[in-house]
């Protein structure tokens, strides 16, 4: 194997499992987000919003790996996280009409982006607690 070849191995087998420590450990990349983009802005406030939308990225990312993981038979994680944004959307949608009479599809977004942080960082720890005992029953 020529040098190169070498070196592609090495960072791609790196990046695998750099991934799969993210993966499996969501929360860990709050704390490598926030610390990235405060040296790149200079801006905490912009780093704590980053670190929630990225650790929000490896949230679901994470869910969706541990329920295939604890049910692979059941039906996309996938259909479900779809599900959930479109209905919480509607719904805050509805509220927004009833309320000041007019959608912001933009803003109702974002209030369903920021709760999902906390749904799914819910979701991850009852999902991994349960794959723990599920785990353990096996054994």
């Amino acid at each position: 194997m020529t040098f190169l070849g070498k070196l592609w191995s090495f960072f791609s087998t790196t990046w695998t499992y750099f991934w799969a420590t993210l993966t499996a450990f969501p929360f860990l990349g709050f704390p490598l987000a926030y610390f990235l983009v405060y040296l790149w802005k200079k801006d905490r406030r912009l780093a704590g919003r980053w670190a929630v939308n990225i650790t929000n990225f490896l949230l679901i990312r994470a869910v969706v790996v541990a329920y295939s993981v604890i049910w692979p038979e059941a039906l996309s994680a996938w259909w479900w996280i779809t599900g959930f944004f479109l209905a919480a959307i509607g719904l805050i949608g509805w509220v927004q009409i009833r309320l000041k009479g007019k959608l912001s599809l933009l803003k109702a977004s974002f209030s369903v982006w920021r709760l999902s942080f906390l749904l799914f960082g819910l979701v991850y720890v009852v999902l991994y607690t349960t794959g723990i005992f599920k785990t353990m029953g096996d054994v």
